[in-house]
């Protein structure tokens, strides 16, 4: 039996031998049925056809050539450093333009309100008709039932009309506006300006109508501001009593679905110049009293004093209860104890969320309340702190509902003798009766108090502190601070930090939608938001005394007023202007930076004013609008310079370098310094590693630093050189300059770039309608007027010389006729003088840029082969090439299956050549536009940026990886929709060795089917046996990010290969053919669950449930009378919002100063109508049905629409609605990471032959998977080639990227970059004390409310309505 049991043990074994030398003679042929030098020799051949095709196709080699042997041309060293140092001073005189005007606002408007003689009784008269002003929002009002159209100027509302026409109506005018394309091409009237009053501000105010009529003088100089610089943007001024004095003149729209929500007071411009920068304890009572509308109010004083702070300003909010505790536990030192953070967006939006959800119980300690907050501001001004925080002012906000003593020793222990902290008592509740601590807290500590009743008075009521915290600045009378915002968008929704959203039009139809879209192409019409930064400088009431009329009791039944004067220090309110961003680009010629070269400018916070990385909106979707990231307006230099280290990919990495940089321009110093950083592209799905050169210089006057940045391998050298066209000797006889650029020819120039221009700030005469119908109406000038032509001396208006003895000062007059406007001058007069700038030789002889503009000659005369109908012999060889080059060109395009060839150069310019069949003229207005496949741009439309453009940044790239290579791209996740085309760019560089610059990129693009046709012809015709068809071979090529341009499977073109076969992918990173590079997106959005408040506190407290009800009731009640203008039965001069015809406009009602359209008195006449489109009244939708015209549903309904179309989760896309709350899902500011990829070319060429790669253990069939890797040579593409007849489980790896987890290992990370402990630079003036304050007794009373209980409702249903 042993015997035979070790008999049977043999067999097995040998049995056993056997199948596993079976199996691995199997492997053997799988792994056998890929030949790597077959795939080399595809991809060989592949890539020489491509080569020799290409360059005849874009005339690589004759371009190439040219760029060598101009004489003209040279490269030349630039001084990176100089160059910033001039780029700043040139960006100086015209910031300095902006102040000099703000400060003749200024003067003009403290001296003509200490003129003014106050009326009363002008609120009355406003009110019976016989006062009135231009009151933006009624203005060019059509009456209730007209929709418009021809004529509507005679049909507009007016006081001015006889009193028995049906279209006179007290309180509403008219004016001739006209579409100003330097306005953004809203309809102006640069005659007058207009006034906005918020919805919160009765105009029939005594103090608001007579600011009202003395600011109307402002008038003149808003208009001389403008002759002096017509680059100048809005002018206003901000009034303390709340309204806005704007220049131009423009109508503000108003619609009853959308309340008008717009308060100057509550932006940055006005709260930075109204007073020095403040440190904030906000002490909210959370005792169980605070329930009910009181707890309500009480959360929305709060919400609504952080909505004045900026990001100059720090603060915190602590809860009290029988505890005093932090409202954000986050917020806290490393002790636990509260800190002050930075009044930044993204830290409001963490207290007001979790303001939102506080929970009221026990009894309030005030003593521990006032003593923490004491305590922790003393820390900030004499203790380790001391570094943070402002340094200026201090003050604690106390919110509760009763204060039952007055806590003398507190107050006697931590503020006095000094008073260094201001106190402001608000009290919440209608039925408290004992207010005598509050007012006495406030009163004795440089404070005010407020007795705050309805939610509708919370924000009035709020905005009393800031002319107290002024009243330092006020009394110093001849020191007036000029301050500069962060950067901000002209339509960006004011107050509201729970709605992000942007409206940039009112919910339409397609067909409606279509018709706005197509409009922005024409003259005139809205062209979308503007990033801007405003300067802005406080007005002073120069009156040191003023009337006060108090009432006292005499007896319980009669109360006597008593007038008495008293000491005041009043703010007026505070002037300002805009100034674009692109209006500071401007002056940053890019064409000096280079290519992959730019510029930026941080401020004293670190903050971005402007950068290349710099996203500021969600992107457009579809026919959806853009909407504004929440923190787009506090992103730092340390978020958009992502420094490369191997070491270390951890997020917020702390690089030494940068943070030296970042300090120093805080500090506004001088600099130098090199880094290497990850470069993203494409929608950060292309990455590669720069190293660069950044210099950086001081702006003087401002808070902001300039600093440009230069590419380290190329960046330091420039092609320089252009043709001299006063040379004759440049030109053929009888040649011009302008044959170069043939009008209308195939050729167009960077649309951004300034070449030449008649006016820096854009007045009407002499516009054009396309930049190359500007750039050839110059060139025929050079032609007639030749040695004659003046250039223009500065790209900014020079400043201004005084007359006299020529000392320069803002307030000289100008050295012109007309120093003055007639105040009694007629309108239309003053009109014409502005309208002509007969006078300016600046604005009419225009402004070229010589450098400039003599290279993009040079550049015209090089490409104009691009007009030849045949290929040079660009060389001396025989065959092929010469064969093509003979060949005419629309035969070559057919041949090599290329739509169009293009080159794009240094100067901007961009040739393209292109023999396909012209487009079908017919047009089909029923098929005229579809959103789900809307027509493809023309390639000049879309690709018109030369250096600008990714291809051509890509090319230039690659130059240092394989100086003879294409880099070829196809779009992403295209899949299977065709036409599609493959773009191929090469870079033509000048130049020897490291001495080298980029002169122009060369470029075509291929139909793809012909392109992938191509490769699988070589494939099958030399693979024998093997090919890209066969069902147990798939090949793959791929370009240098990981990008599949040719698969097999159709749907696999344009995807990244990682989420076809990431196994694969992850075998070529470990064997270094693709480096992968992890980039942090700190700038992202994730979407979160809108919740307002803790549901469960319904259930803690019956009283919200009843005043969820009273609410309910209320705002039902309120709508019925706003609805119906019932209120004008108490009060027929007083309005919510009058109601409007729904025009489909193409102006944005939400704008900052946007979105209203201004007129003229009736004295004007109107100009030709025009007929404006109807808006077709709406109908409800039916259900479960779509129609191309149907009208649009309500706001819920469309949310949940939206919502079943799109699919949504943490950190996924997210739809962009027009102007709907996003109430269901709210955008976060959130950090993401996403891992890229580049491709390694040494690690192929130093193997000098294809990658042989072998896959094991990856299926249960325990087979094995060969693929092969080969370089396409002249390409950036790689082919791959993998077996499919093993199984091989397939891993996916996307390049979309991810919500970073900041877990709790990582939460102090996160609570950090909250905090932004990162460096900054206090503001320069700190205005914080004057001892003639102790004079001033003014501090606050209760509710001022003195309007009909209607308006508070009205007033109430507005705040309502919005929340």
């Amino acid at each position: 039996m042993t015997g035979v049991r070790w008999g049977l043990a043999g067999l097995v074994l040998l049995a056993s031998v056997a199948v596993t030398q079976f199996q691995q003679q199997q492997q053997q042929q799988q792994t056998n049925q890929i030949d790597a030098k077959t795939v080399e020799g595809w991809s060989q051949k592949f890539g020489a056809e491509l080569w020799v095709s290409l360059s005849q196709a874009t005339r690589r080699e004759s371009i190439q050539g040219q760029y060598d042997n101009m004489p003209q041309l040279s490269v030349a060293e630039v001084d990176g450093f100089e160059m910033v140092r001039t780029m700043a001073a040139e960006v100086q005189i015209m910031m300095q333009h902006k102040i000099d005007a703000i400060k003749r606002i200024m003067e003009l408007a403290e001296n003509i309100a200490l003129d003014h003689k106050y009326d009363k009784e002008r609120g009355s008269r406003l009110a019976e008709g016989r006062y009135v002003y231009v009151n933006a929002k009624k203005l060019n009002v059509l009456p209730d039932g007209d929709s418009g159209g021809n004529g509507e100027f005679d049909r507009y509302l007016s006081q001015y009309r006889d009193p028995s026409s049906e279209y006179y109506a007290p309180g509403y005018s008219r004016l001739m506006l006209n579409p100003d394309p330097h306005f953004s091409g809203i309809p102006v009237n640069t005659s007058r300006s207009s006034v906005h009053v918020p919805t919160n501000v009765f105009d029939g105010e005594p103090k608001v109508i007579n600011a009202i009529d003395w600011s109307k003088k402002l008038d003149d100089i808003f208009r001389d501001n403008y002759e002096r610089d017509p680059s100048l943007s809005w002018q206003y001024f901000g009034s303390s009593t709340g309204f806005l004095r704007q220049y131009p003149a423009i109508k503000w729209l108003t619609y009853e679905d959308d309340p008008d929500m717009y308060d100057a007071r509550m932006r940055d411009w006005y709260i930075k110049s109204a007073a020095s920068a403040k440190d904030i304890v906000i002490l909210l009572d959370t005792s169980g009293s605070m329930t009910g509308l009181r707890k309500e109010i009480a959360k929305h004083v709060v919400i609504n004093i952080m909505e004045t702070l900026g990001e100059d300003d720090f603060l915190t909010v602590l809860t009290f209860s029988d505890e005093t505790r932090p409202l954000v536990d986050c917020f806290t030192d490393a002790d636990g104890e509260p800190e002050l953070v930075q009044a930044t967006t993204e830290n409001i939006a963490e207290f007001t969320e979790a303001v939102n959800n506080i929970e009221t119980e026990e009894i309030a300690n005030f003593t521990s309340a006032l003593v923490t907050g004491f305590n922790l501001l003393e820390r900030y001004k004499t203790g380790q702190a001391r570094t943070s925080g402002t340094g200026c002012n201090q003050a604690i906000m106390l919110v509760t509902d009763g204060v039952p003593y007055k806590f003398e020793t507190i107050f006697q222990e931590h503020n006095e003798p000094s008073t260094p902290v201001r106190m402001f008592t608000y009290l919440i509740g209608r039925e408290i009766s004992d207010l005598e601590a509050a007012k006495w807290i406030a009163c004795h500590n440089k404070g005010y108090f407020t007795h705050v009743t309805t939610l509708a008075e919370v924000k009035e009521q709020v905005l009393k502190y800031i002319p107290v915290m002024a009243r330092p600045l006020v009394l110093m009378r001849e020191q007036h601070p000029v301050r500069w915002t962060g950067v901000y968008a002209d339509i960006e929704v004011p107050n509201d930090r729970m709605l992000w959203v942007i409206g940039l039009a009112k919910p339409m139809t397609r067909g409606q939608l279509r018709e706005e879209l197509e409009a922005q192409d024409r003259e005139g019409t809205f062209k979308g938001y503007k990033l801007m930064t405003t300067v802005s400088i406080p007005v002073y009431n120069k009156k040191n005394h003023t009337n006060f009329t108090e009432s006292i009791r005499v007896s319980d039944k009669k109360k006597v007023d008593k007038v008495k004067k008293v000491r005041i220090a009043e703010l007026l309110g505070v002037a300002g202007t805009d100034v674009p961003i692109a209006q500071i680009e401007k002056l940053i010629p890019p064409y000096k930076l280079g290519v992959n070269g730019y510029s930026f400018a941080v401020n004293n916070n670190g903050y971005i004013l402007y950068h290349p990385d710099l996203r500021p909106m969600i992107p457009r979707s579809g026919a959806f609008q853009e909407i504004l990231k929440p923190n787009y307006n506090s992103v730092d230099l340390a978020e958009v310079e992502l420094v490369y280290n191997p070491r270390s990919d951890e997020p917020r990495y702390n690089d030494s370098n940068l943070f030296m940089m970042r300090k120093e321009m805080v500090d506004q110093k001088d600099g130098v310094q090199r880094m290497t950083v990850k470069v993203h592209m494409d929608d950060m799905k292309r990455v590669t590693i720069r190293e660069q050169d950044y210099f950086y210089h001081n702006i003087s006057n401002t808070p902001f630093t300039l600093g440009i940045v230069f590419p380290s391998k190329y960046g330091k050298y420039r092609v320089v050189g252009g043709l001299e066209v006063n040379d004759p000797g440049n030109r053929q006889p009888n040649q011009k300059v302008s044959d170069f650029l043939e009008k209308d020819g195939k050729w167009k120039i960077h649309p951004d770039w300034v070449y030449c221009e008649y006016n820096y700030g854009g007045t009407r005469d002499r516009l054009f309608d396309k930049p190359e119908d500007m750039m050839h109406h110059f060139l025929m000038r050079l032609d007639d007027e030749n040695k004659s032509f003046n250039w223009g001396q500065s790209r900014v208006r020079p400043l201004p010389k005084c007359q006299g003895n020529g000392v320069y000062t803002p307030d000289c007059q100008k050295f012109d006729k007309r120093d003055v406007v007639d105040e009694e001058a007629d309108d239309a007069v003053v009109e014409d003088e502005i309208e002509g700038e007969g006078d300016d030789q600046f604005v009419n002889d225009g402004y070229c840029d010589k450098e400039l503009v003599q290279a993009l000659i040079l550049d015209a005369m090089i490409t104009k082969v691009f007009e030849d109908k045949t290929s040079s012999a660009d060389s001396a060889r025989p065959g092929i090439d010469t064969f093509f080059a003979m060949m005419p060109r629309s035969q070559l395009f057919q041949l090599f299956g290329i739509n169009l060839s293009f080159v794009a150069t240094r100067s901007g310019l961009t040739r393209w050549e292109e023999h396909a069949p012209p487009p079908d003229p017919v047009y089909d207005e029923e098929h005229a536009f579809d959103p789900e496949n809307p027509k493809e741009p023309h390639f000049s439309e879309v690709n018109n940026e030369a250096t600008d453009e990714v291809w051509y940044k890509r090319a230039v790239d690659y130059h240092y990886n394989n100086p003879e290579s294409f880099v070829f791209s196809v779009p992403f996740d295209i899949g299977d929709k065709r036409p599609t085309v493959v773009t191929a760019t090469h870079a033509i560089f000048k130049g020897k060795g490291t001495k080298k610059a980029p002169a122009a990129v060369v470029g075509v693009q291929i139909d793809y089917e012909h392109f992938r046709n191509k490769f699988m012809n070589i494939t099958n015709k030399q693979g024998g046996t093997l090919s890209c068809d066969s069902s147990k071979v798939e090949c793959y090529v791929i370009d240098n990010n990981g990008f599949v341009v040719i698969s097999e499977d159709p749907l696999n073109t344009g995807k990244f290969f990682g989420e076809i076969d990431g196994t694969v992918l992850n075998s070529l990173v470990q064997n270094q053919v693709f480096k992968k590079i992890k980039v942090y997106d700190y700038q992202a959005i994730c979407l979160e669950s809108a919740a307002y408040g803790n549901p469960a506190s319904i259930m803690m407290t019956p009283f919200r449930v009843m005043a969820n009800i009273f609410n309910w009731i209320l705002a039902n009640i309120a709508f019925t009378i706003i609805r119906f203008e019932l209120h004008h039965l108490w009060n027929p001069d007083w309005t919510y919002a009058m109601p409007q015809q729904s025009q489909p406009s193409l102006n944005d009602p939400n704008l900052v100063y946007d979105g209203d359209y201004y007129a003229y008195d009736d004295e004007y006449m109107p100009a030709a109508p025009v007929e404006e489109p109807q808006m077709p009244p709406l109908q409800e939708p039916e259900p479960d049905v779509q129609y191309e015209d149907e009208a649009p549903p309500t706001f819920s309904e469309k949310d949940n629409q939206l919502m079943q179309e799109y699919y949504q989760k943490e950190g996924g896309p997210i739809p962009i609605l027009d102007m709907t709350y996003i109430n269901k899902t709210q955008p976060k500011p959130c950090d993401k990471e996403v891992e890229l990829y580049e491709l390694n070319e040494e690690a192929l060429k130093k193997e000098g032959r294809p990658l042989q790669g072998i896959l094991r253990n990856c299926h249960t069939s325990n087979c094995v998977r060969q693929f092969t890797v080969s370089m396409i040579p002249n390409t950036n593409l790689i082919l791959v080639a993998a077996d499919t007849t093993c199984p091989c489980y397939s891993n996916r790896i996307s390049v979309e990227p991810t919500k970073v987890d900041y877990g709790p290992s990582n939460e102090t990370m996160y609570c950090e970059k909250l905090k932004t402990n990162l460096y900054r630079k206090k503001p320069h003036q700190c205005i914080k004390y004057h001892p003639q304050e102790e004079e001033i007794s003014l501090c606050g009373s209760g509710c001022s409310f003195k309007m009909c209980p209607v308006v508070l409702i009205i007033l109430y249903l507005t705040t309502y309505l919005y929340q």
